[in-house]
């Protein structure tokens, strides 16, 4: 965003002329030397008034655009096809950043530079299985902590307490089949059961795109017995929360130098799925979503075009306006 600097019109300054208290003729001169110079002062006074006015407005705009930004309504771009085809490529939408809780920014405004956050306010509702959600990805399988603030936009499938299992492309939460998201785009080849999958969460579990789980969703307070047999399962996660994990010359496991074999989750977590089941970087890859990482539910689509065409082709650009999605709701 571009900021707008006043510009204050340099200030004229006049000096006061000495009259001579003899000459009969002063008080006329000094009345004929200082009119020019006073009739310019008044040409010169609304204008320096309408910048100054100007230039005051635009502050308060910027600001109150800010405030929005930061904590109530904030406008996203999709730049991948993973949630096709419920958002494209080229897809803007507002996201409502209010409605699961009101933060502190997460990062320097128009940079993606880490600030400490923390929610100021309740929201009116906790985040529902099927809404779109935008949120802050918490980085790939190898990343504790991701550097920069970069946010993701999904679908939430399970919440915190929540059994999720995917077998054969079908998610099941709780033993209960869901059904596919309207628009959807579901492969028609499906990975067998222990087909390796490179990079898929957590670690050493052979899980893959299309087999999943099952896996219960962490919430604050669930106790995770620790063994050597799961550990490498666990590592990340723990390490996510601010732990560190090692492993003791007698075979135990230890959680910031303490023994204890029994973890408690400290935080409530959400499962996330792309609509594009078969190219959709989501939680099967980097697992589960903190609740402190999501940012807003996505509202409605305010403006669509292929953003994949270059500026340097603005008709075709202009032609590729999906005149159908603009002010479409998302769902």
């Amino acid at each position: 965003m571009a900021t707008d600097h006043e510009h204050d019109s340099p200030t004229h300054e006049r000096g006061d002329d000495a009259a001579s208290p003899n000459s009969d003729s002063a008080p006329q001169n000094d009345v004929e030397h200082d009119s020019p110079t006073r009739e310019r002062g008044d040409d010169d006074a609304p204008s320096k008034s309408f910048l100054s006015e100007y230039g005051r407005i635009v502050l308060y705009a910027l600001f109150i655009a800010l405030f929005l930004k930061v904590f109530f309504v904030e406008a996203f771009g999709i730049p991948t096809p993973s949630m096709r085809n419920t958002l494209k490529v080229g897809d803007f939408l507002f996201v409502n950043k209010f409605l699961y809780g009101i933060r502190t920014p997460r990062a320097v405004p128009l940079t993606g530079i880490r600030l400490p956050h923390m929610k100021i306010l309740p929201g009116y509702t906790s985040p529902n299985r099927g809404d779109v959600i935008v949120f802050e990805y918490p980085g790939d399988r190898s990343t504790v902590e991701q550097p920069n603030v970069l946010n993701y936009v999904k679908r939430c499938i399970a919440l915190p307490g929540d059994t999720v299992e995917i077998a054969g492309k079908r998610v099941f939460v709780n033993g209960e089949r869901q059904g596919y998201p309207e628009h959807a785009v579901i492969g028609s080849r499906t990975l067998g059961r222990g087909d390796f999958d490179h990079d898929i969460y957590p670690k050493g579990s052979g899980y893959n795109r299309d087999w999943w789980g099952p896996m219960v969703v962490p919430y604050e307070g669930m106790e995770i017995e620790l063994g050597l047999e799961n550990i490498d399962q666990w590592r990340l996660f723990i390490e996510r929360e601010g732990h560190a994990v090692r492993f003791t010359a007698e075979g135990t496991v230890q959680v910031d130098g303490y023994p204890d074999n029994i973890y408690t989750v400290e935080n409530d977590y959400y499962f996330m799925l792309g609509d594009q089941r078969d190219d959709s970087e989501d939680s099967r890859y980097w697992g589960f979503v903190p609740e402190q990482n999501i940012v807003g539910k996505a509202m409605f689509i305010y403006w669509s075009w292929d953003s994949r065409i270059p500026v340097t082709s603005p008709i075709a650009l202009v032609e590729s306006i999906r005149w159908d999605r603009i002010f479409s709701v998302v769902h």
